[in-house]
């Protein structure tokens, strides 16, 4: 008989192993790293919930064929709170797909959470999902560019063939040269200003305070507490060499705050925002410095997901949007909830995905 049931720390080996049957992982981590991964994601973080567990699907024999994880969230709604369960690192064994990746998705959104949110899924897990009533969000689901070295970001789209690279190392001294007039000039559409705000670390008790007062405009948004935030700073942090994460609290030449931003810089390439809020009516100076401290790092282009009360303003900011990033997937028993996501009304950000994950798995 083949059963669901919660994960327990026993089944570790059997979910490290499964996952490296469906997904991968880095050829030199051993048996006993993989297994210590799967242990701090699922059982050592503020976010695990016994009563929204991750699960687990055992055939007859006791082997695990399926599992799906899940994270809790809390969600600022209307003056109330709401339970959002996030899933993640869904996997079903080759040999078992079908009925079990329905079933399996199935008792997770049956579940008792508010909201159930998927962040990152492939496209037959995301097909699968809607048929069992979830929808994407397709606003969110949006990723925005901002060019910072135009000429360097457009050949850098060009990665494939020996000829192709030497080409764009031989034009390097041209395009650096095009790119520093694109950035300069006040008429192009790419001209960076100094910006007069300026930046200091920011703390988890400023995204504390930051978040309530985004809430105030988006709903649903994201409700953690300090102790929460400072754990998931933390594994971002412990990401690969070489992206190194920028935490930035955004102060006015007054002195008042401005907005926040977290940012992978990463010199040669896309600065990647995990999140990025402020007040409606502050948001273009947030952009501002945002977009020239990625050009100070060196990046060619800075990029985040959208968050839809903002997109008129990412769009008049020489931003470019696409559907090239992964879609947001929500369900809920509350269709006034539904509404507010779908019509561009939420707070939603990398931050409550699966990014963290895959740092603590890359640690």
């Amino acid at each position: 008989m083949t059963r669901i049931r919660p994960l327990t720390e026993n089944d570790i080996p059997q979910v490290a192993a499964l996952r490296s049957r469906v997904f991968s992982w880095r050829e030199q981590d051993s048996v006993a790293a993989r297994e210590a991964a799967v242990r701090k994601i699922f059982f050592g973080n503020p976010f695990a919930d016994a009563t929204l567990p991750s699960l687990v699907y055992e055939n007859g024999k006791g082997g695990i064929i399926g599992f799906i994880g899940v994270s809790a969230r809390r969600l600022r709604w209307r003056g109330t709170e709401l339970r959002a369960a996030v899933a993640n690192s869904f996997m079903v064994d080759p040999d078992w797909r079908g009925v079990v990746g329905v079933q399996l998705l199935r008792q997770f959104l049956d579940g008792p959470q508010d909201l159930s949110l998927g962040d990152s899924p492939n496209e037959p897990a995301r097909k699968l999902w809607e048929q069992l009533g979830g929808v994407t969000a397709l606003q969110d689901s949006l990723v925005w560019v901002r060019p910072l070295r135009p000429v360097r970001y457009i050949v850098g789209q060009i990665r494939n063939g020996a000829l192709l690279y030497s080409a764009r190392l031989l034009t390097r001294p041209l395009t650096s040269g095009l790119d520093a007039l694109a950035v300069h000039m006040p008429q192009s559409p790419f001209h960076l200003k100094v910006p007069d705000s300026r930046a200091q670390p920011l703390t988890p008790g400023d995204l504390v305070q930051g978040l309530a007062e985004v809430g105030k405009l988006c709903s649903p948004s994201p409700h953690y507490d300090e102790a929460a935030l400072g754990w998931l700073l933390g594994c971002l942090e412990q990401g690969p060499r070489g992206r190194r994460l920028r935490k930035v609290l955004v102060r006015s030449k007054a002195g008042e705050v401005v907005g926040w931003y977290i940012r992978f810089a990463s010199r040669p390439g896309v600065s990647e925002v995990v999140q990025m809020g402020a007040r409606k009516e502050q948001y273009r100076e947030l952009l501002d410095h945002l977009f020239y401290s990625a050009w100070r790092d060196g990046s060619a282009a800075v990029s985040g997901r959208v968050q839809p009360p903002f997109l008129d303003i990412l769009a008049q900011h020489g931003c470019v949007f696409s559907r090239n990033g992964p879609p947001v997937l929500v369900h809920s028993r509350h269709s006034e909830v539904l509404e507010a996501i779908q019509g561009g009304r939420a707070f939603l950000s990398r931050l409550e995905g699966e990014g963290w994950m895959v740092q603590l798995s890359e640690a």
